[in-house]
């Protein structure tokens, strides 16, 4: 089985790799490794160098990749963007399970998603599957962006939009002193996709807001990863553990 990694830049600081241990200890410890690269064609010639089997993608790769494999899955083509790569039925594949990480980092807070409005800040990758992924729960999505375009709210339109939405998808970084500012309240459930920065933790925590951390997303997104890469079951209840869930 295997060999599996996760590939991106920077990357060498993910908990991906330690948690694939834990996730599955029967498993020789260098089944799963990391590949910090320079660029996405570097990346996959090393894969292939390496016989690797799977990669967790992840930025600034996210887009990259699709073009590599021989089968993307609906949800990649939707959203322009896959978070695993692996080898299913003899040919390259790629899926996006962050759709999964929030879904379910939501749904496991006991959070109802169907008919919830939505606020999603940023739209690359993690925020399309991110929008996508509420969509298909029953949920009203709107998305700010620094870049607007069509669908796309100005970042400037937060504090209006907050008003509207009770669920909050933070996918960008941020300075505290302005997310203090921007007008989050105790009626919101704020989900931070980067678990090394955390950069609405302490506006929510201020504004009395119901707090998920990125671990609940990497847990969740992992979950399903590790499945489709190893076709094993992985041990939820360490992951959990190791990842202070």
């Amino acid at each position: 089985m295997g060999p599996f990694a996760i590939i991106g830049n920077p990357v060498r600081s993910s908990m991906s790799p330690a948690l694939f241990r834990t996730a599955y200890p029967q498993l020789p410890p260098d089944t799963y490794r990391t590949l910090e690269v320079p660029d996405a064609v570097t990346g996959w010639q090393e894969m292939q160098r390496l016989n690797i089997r799977g990669v967790n993608v992840t930025m600034p790769f996210k887009t990259d990749y699709i073009k590599f494999v021989q089968h993307t899955e609906t949800l990649v083509r939707e959203i322009n963007a896959t978070n695993l790569v692996y080898i299913k039925d003899d040919t390259w594949t790629a899926c996006n399970t962050d759709v999964w990480g929030v879904v379910n980092s939501f749904i496991d807070s006991g959070t109802i998603l169907k008919g919830k409005h939505v606020l999603v800040i940023g739209a690359g990758g993690a925020g399309r599957a991110a929008a996508l992924g509420m969509e298909q729960a029953g949920a009203v999505v709107y998305v700010a962006n620094r870049t607007v375009r069509d669908g796309l709210h100005p970042l400037s339109s937060l504090p209006d939009l907050l008003k509207k939405c009770s669920l909050v998808v933070n996918t960008i970084p941020w300075n505290p002193a302005k997310a203090v500012k921007t007008g989050f309240t105790s009626k919101h459930v704020i989900l931070d996709a980067s678990y090394k920065e955390a950069p609405l933790k302490e506006a929510a925590i201020l504004a009395g807001a119901s707090y998920l951390n990125g671990y609940h997303w990497l847990y969740h997104q992992a979950v399903e990863g590790f499945k489709l890469l190893t076709g094993m079951e992985p041990d939820r209840k360490a992951m959990c553990k190791l990842l202070g869930l």
